[in-house]
């Protein structure tokens, strides 16, 4: 038999296995949160890494735990050559109120496996899970260094990976299966920044609310003369925050203030910060609120700002510091995470995207996005799968996607993610050799 014999054998015989462990998966409510287990992100999260532990080692495959935080898994000791990372994750965002199905069921309905993070990332954590064991199982040697790595903690920060390759090293190249084939060959760059100045004298409080894996929060709550206002989260109102600092009421005590803090809150991107910029390869600047805290003085609010791959995110930081000395307003720095860009004829880049094309007979490209993978984390890398782009799902609207409610993995997309990634591993590693 030839490679791709071999793999459509393998799918048939492990098909009711593939999606029977992918719903064991599912099942356990690997939401990181501080408890008393001493494991880094909670037990839910380190029983999740147990579970691929074990089934990765009834695979005959090769696994090191780093103190929970990610599991490297190899098809044999002491591998030499390039090292290849694939790297996926176990953990998930909090479900949300309007699931049809139980989030934390992990059973099939028709071609769909459904439950809270099966689409990010579940379901492509098994796909490379098996890509890995098919070369085990069928006795194809590997000359390189493949590696897969399941994190617990891509959902809030990424230190899991941090962690992991501070200690084991930066890979020859990264491949992160984290959304939609091709590939993906870039990520915007991420900035958080506050603004903090004092509050009406009407205002009592002014706070937001939600989990810490969801960007915006889901609740904003006030207190205005003595007043109790809580906006949520609704078709009509998909950011809270926003709702409440553009309503007519004056929040805050200076005219001056309010006056830029609204320009900021209308100014989706950028202009009035001076980090207004555009490319080709990735779209514009976007700015969003997402979070607001208040004091006995002071409101804050939190915002969420999106950079182009070829605006240099150090001059986004020197004028949001800028902006701040002009207007008076406190303005502070929360978080910065540079993006990454891979030109399209990148040899693996365009390798992979082939290599896609030619098994699906299509003409995709590769493309850029404003979220955020394990892929930035890599000093060469890029992203590979595991969805279908053009996939329309037999769900309700706003059912059915990542984070979203009744997350849905198509079954014959998950097998063919498992072909995909079979495939890139061979390619990547017979290019090495």
């Amino acid at each position: 038999m030839n490679l791709k014999e071999q793999i459509e054998e393998y799918l048939q015989k492990n098909k009711f296995e593939i999606v029977s462990r992918t719903c064991d998966l599912v099942k356990i409510p690997s939401i990181n949160v501080e408890d008393h287990s001493g494991k880094p992100y909670g037990i839910e999260c380190a029983k999740a890494i147990d579970f691929c532990d074990q089934l990765c080692k009834e695979k005959h495959l090769v696994t090191k735990n780093y103190d929970y935080r990610c599991l490297e898994v190899m098809c044999r000791e002491n591998q030499t050559g390039k090292r290849l990372i694939i790297a996926t994750h176990a953990d998930v965002v909090p479900t949300v109120d309007d699931n049809i199905y139980d989030p934390f069921a992990g059973k099939v309905y028709g071609d769909y496996i459904v439950g809270r993070g099966v689409v990010d990332d579940k379901g492509p954590l098994i796909a490379s899970l098996y890509a890995l064991a098919f070369f085990k199982e069928y006795g194809i040697p590997l000359k390189n260094d493949i590696r897969l790595v399941f994190g617990s903690n891509e959902e809030c920060g990424m230190d899991d990976l941090q962690y992991y390759l501070e200690r084991a090293g930066q890979p020859d190249w990264g491949l992160a299966v984290d959304d939609d084939f091709p590939t993906v060959n870039g990520e915007k760059g991420l900035v958080h920044f506050s603004i903090s100045a004092p509050k009406a004298e009407h205002v009592e409080s002014v706070n937001s609310y939600g989990s810490k894996q969801r960007l915006v929060h889901d609740y904003c709550e006030s207190t205005i003369n003595g007043e109790n206002m809580v906006i949520g989260r609704t078709e009509k109102v998909v950011n809270p925050v926003l709702h409440r600092f553009t309503g007519e009421k004056q929040l805050f005590k200076n005219d001056q203030d309010e006056k830029y803090i609204r320009e900021i809150l209308a100014d989706i991107d950028g202009h009035c910060l001076g980090i207004n910029h555009s490319d080709e390869m990735s779209g514009k600047t976007s700015v969003k609120v997402f979070k607001a805290e208040s004091d006995a003085q002071n409101i804050t609010l939190t915002f969420d700002i999106r950079t182009p791959v070829t605006l240099n995110i150090d001059d986004v930081v020197e004028k949001l510091i800028a902006y701040g000395k002009k207007t008076g307003l406190e303005v502070k720095i929360v978080k910065v995470s540079k993006g990454y860009y891979q030109k399209p004829e990148n040899e693996i880049v365009s390798m992979l995207t082939e290599l896609y094309n030619k098994e699906f007979n299509a003409n995709e490209k590769p493309y850029v996005m404003g979220a955020c993978t394990y892929a930035r984390l890599f000093d060469n890398g890029c992203g590979f799968g595991g969805g279908n782009p053009h996939e329309v799902k037999p769900f309700p609207k706003g059912h059915g996607a990542a984070h979203g409610a009744d997350e849905a993995h198509n079954i014959y997309v998950l097998f063919d993610a498992i072909k995909m990634l079979i495939l890139g591993i061979k390619a990547i590693d017979d290019k090495w050799s």
